[in-house]
């Protein structure tokens, strides 16, 4: 398969989760269609049941954090959900710039960057594929449960704590209809999450490809400036000249774009994040409920993934400013040097994704996290004994 053709079926992935809910990415005619509202609607049965789950179990703190082991992460992909619609044009406009300026321009392996290009779309159509997999996995470790709990005990429960108001689940039609909005709402959630999440992925893995072609091309020039037919080649060197800056500036708007789309999700990813991964390591230390367990590993999966990408990015970067001042600019024209300058001065804001500017989404931050995590489940076990 050529990198286009993997390009494309990761996008078919991509699509198939973006009409399960109803964000209309690539139908750009229509800012909402039907499963916009349907999905829409959802989230007001899942917020209802929810509190009105809560309020009836408002005695009993346990259950009521079992019932909102999850609502964090719904809340979070509800917030995305509204994000990706308002910028679903500049969405559009960082995918056409991938499709230009990568696969049109680079369709096969025949040079260095269709090469980088093909190595890197393959490894994200993996990377999708193994996080798609992850992620619906979970509705299958879910189902276990009720059914070990039946086979043992010999009782009915529902899949997840929460409820469907006004309506009892012990009857067999309250029990089916329970499982079956339980079961929709998760399989919606299922498709949100590996639409956010593989849609950032392939955002920041084409930008980093785009950095490199960027560097190889500076490279080129430079080992182009040294050779002994740089006087022969002026309009050569003005071209690639040229193509550099061009490059440099679509990745300045290209990362901007991501930044601003993506400031607003990594907020709420950090806040809803750290609410559910509390609420679980309590449910872990009192219960015996493993679902808490696997909630857990999807919320450390989501910031695994954001903070790492983020820390690609500032690497990638500290990358692309190493080059440029490596650059040979003295063998540049007169008015070639004033132009290199830019590119020095806009070095002084390296290209960096930010939790909505509060904080770089880079590793360190990553672990600033997990030791404050770290320290309140020491505190809940020193609590239990």
């Amino acid at each position: 398969m050529s990198a286009v053709q993997i390009y494309q079926q990761s996008i078919r992935i991509l699509k198939f989760n973006a009409i399960a809910v109803g964000v209309s990415l690539w139908n750009p005619d229509q800012f909402l269609i039907f499963g916009s509202y349907s999905i829409m609607t959802q989230m007001v049965i899942y917020f209802w049941c929810n509190f009105w789950t809560v309020h009836k179990y408002r005695h009993d703190i346990i259950h009521v954090m079992e019932v909102l082991n999850c609502a964090g992460i719904a809340f979070q992909l509800s917030v995305k959900f509204f994000i990706a619609m308002y910028n679903k044009t500049k969405i559009r406009g960082l995918l056409q710039t991938i499709e230009d300026e990568l696969y049109a321009r680079y369709p096969d392996r025949s040079s260095q960057e269709g090469d980088i290009v093909y190595i890197f779309a393959k490894k994200y159509n993996i990377l999708l594929k193994v996080l798609a997999v992850l992620y619906c996995s979970t509705l299958l470790v879910f189902a276990l449960y009720p059914l070990y709990i039946y086979y043992s005990e010999r009782k009915f429960i529902p899949l997840f704590m929460f409820e469907v108001s006004y309506v009892d689940w012990h009857t067999v039609w309250g029990y089916l209809l329970t499982n079956f909005v339980q079961v929709l709402t998760y399989v919606m959630g299922l498709n949100g999450m590996i639409l956010a999440d593989g849609l950032l992925v392939l955002l920041v893995v084409h930008g980093l490809v785009y950095m490199e072609v960027f560097m190889i091309h500076l490279g080129e020039l430079g080992k182009l400036l040294e050779s002994y037919e740089a006087s022969e080649n002026e309009e050569e060197i003005f071209r690639l000249w040229r193509e550099c800056l061009l490059e440099h500036q679509t990745i300045l708007e290209y990362f901007s774009d991501i930044e601003n789309i993506n400031g607003g999700m990594s907020l709420i990813l950090v806040f809803t994040g750290v609410f559910a991964i509390c609420d679980n390591l309590v449910l872990c230390a009192l219960t015996d409920w493993y679902a808490s367990y696997l909630f857990l590993m999807i919320c450390f999966v989501q910031m695994t993934i954001y903070f790492t990408v983020g820390n690609a990015v500032e690497l990638k970067s500290d990358a692309l400013d190493i080059s440029v001042v490596n650059f040979p600019w003295h063998l540049l024209d007169g008015d070639l040097q004033k132009e290199y300058l830019f590119l020095i001065c806009r070095m002084r804001q390296p290209i960096i994704l930010t939790v909505y500017g509060f904080s770089d989404l880079s590793l360190e931050t990553y672990m600033s996290i997990l030791k404050a995590l770290y320290q309140f489940a020491m505190m809940i076990l020193n609590f239990l004994t």
